[in-house]
């Protein structure tokens, strides 16, 4: 009996991998709701060729002119905004990317962040306009309680006055232990720190000062501890400054009886890679470079966003064919230093902020100018971007985006 073959007929049709759904916050007053999807189109040889497809899947407006930060808790059932015109408020999601509003707060001008803390019950969000970080309560249903309201101020501009002619909280972000929540201040210059009670309530301690005219922005910690030279073991902070284009790494040591914390510095990076132009800071041009800032989910790379710098050129750039990039670095796992991997282009301009699926091979990118999101593929193992597989354009000036996975 001769030997059969068995081949793969070109028609033969596979499932559609689920579909993943993704928040975005614009500056046209909407959530919009979209969907990521994977399916079959076609065979070479004996491997598929699989097609991303973006596709809007609802848009509930928010009576209000602009959205900007979005957080999902853990449940994934309740959607938190905060909003530069402010307020707070929460939304009800659902398997069919429908919003529902629960409930609405009067809140400081210029909320920029959300960042949960005290296990969920509780949220933090800096208010950039007025100064502030104000926290709230929350509960398993969407409720949400004012608690503390911490104002700062300057006796007088920083070295960059006109972005640093008042303080402007731009993060709030916990520790790993859960004990501490941080405030990168880009109008100060500092990492404001607080400890955190069983009661959810704030305790201001000494803050970490930058250096002057950096303009500290985003940050992020590492994943587990990383041992030093001398055997001990330390969490890893690592601060993107908007205004010096720059990535610091830090080790962080924790004082006794919750008494703060200390960084010591392990080096500094262009966030734009070695010899690489930087634009210039001037008071007709108010944003500067470096944005956003995630580690990879296996905490092995480092990911940074920058807006303004042009690196790429193609007519398939919005809005004027040219594209910012995404900054990519490894983590030595013996110390916690940085080593600059490349560029990789954002797909158009000004990505202000970006976030990671769970699994760590997509990235989801909002750009505030050309009113797009890309998806962008990463090869886990190796860190490297594999290219643009994804685009749909949204009402707006894309602010935020985030994963529902």
């Amino acid at each position: 009996m001769g030997t059969l073959r068995y081949f793969i007929p070109l028609l033969l049709l596979y499932q559609n991998v689920a579909a993943v759904l993704l928040y975005v916050a614009s500056y046209s007053g909407n959530l919009t709701t979209l969907s990521l999807s994977r399916s079959p189109k076609s065979y070479t040889g004996f491997t598929p060729s699989n097609d991303y497809n973006l596709t809007v899947l609802s848009t509930f407006n928010t009576n209000t002119q602009n959205p900007s930060w979005l957080r999902l808790n853990s449940q994934g059932d309740i959607l938190y905004l905060a909003d530069r015109n402010s307020t707070v408020a929460s939304y009800r999601t659902s398997t069919t990317g429908h919003l529902a509003e629960i409930q609405r707060v009067k809140a400081p001008a210029g909320g920029v962040y959300i960042s949960f803390f005290s296990s969920g019950s509780a949220i933090a969000v800096p208010h950039y306009v007025a100064g502030v970080v104000q926290t709230y309560s929350v509960t398993s249903t969407g409720t949400i309680t004012p608690l503390q309201r911490f104002s700062y101020n300057l006796s007088a501009p920083g070295p960059i006055p006109w972005r640093q002619e008042a303080p402007h909280p731009h993060q709030t972000i916990t520790d790993p232990t859960g004990q501490y929540l941080l405030v990168p201040d880009l109008g100060a210059d500092l990492v404001r720190i607080y400890a955190i009670g069983t009661d959810s309530l704030l305790t201001e301690l000494t803050p970490f000062t930058t250096p002057p005219g950096s303009g500290p922005r985003h940050g992020a910690f590492s994943r587990d501890t990383i041992p030093a030279d001398d055997g001990t073991q330390n969490y890893i902070f690592y601060l993107a400054s908007e205004l010096a284009v720059t990535v610091t790494a830090y080790r962080v040591t924790y004082l006794p009886s919750l008494g703060g914390l200390r960084f010591e510095e392990i080096a500094t990076y262009p966030s734009l890679g070695p010899g690489h132009p930087v634009p210039p800071n001037s008071p007709t041009q108010q944003t500067g470079v470096t944005s956003g800032i995630e580690l990879s989910p296996d905490g092995e790379f480092v990911i940074v966003s920058n807006r303004r710098d042009e690196s790429f050129i193609g007519e398939q750039y919005s809005p004027n064919g040219t594209s910012d990039s995404l900054a990519f670095f490894s983590i030595q796992r013996q110390g916690g230093a940085l080593d600059f991997m490349g560029l990789v282009p954002a797909g158009g301009a000004y990505p202000r902020q970006f976030s990671i699926n769970k699994a760590g091979n997509l990235v989801a990118v909002g750009l505030q100018e050309g009113n797009r999101v890309t998806i962008l593929e990463r090869d886990i193992e190796s860190g490297r971007f594999k290219g643009q597989v994804a685009e749909v354009d949204v009402e707006g000036p894309i602010i935020c985006v985030i994963w529902d996975d």
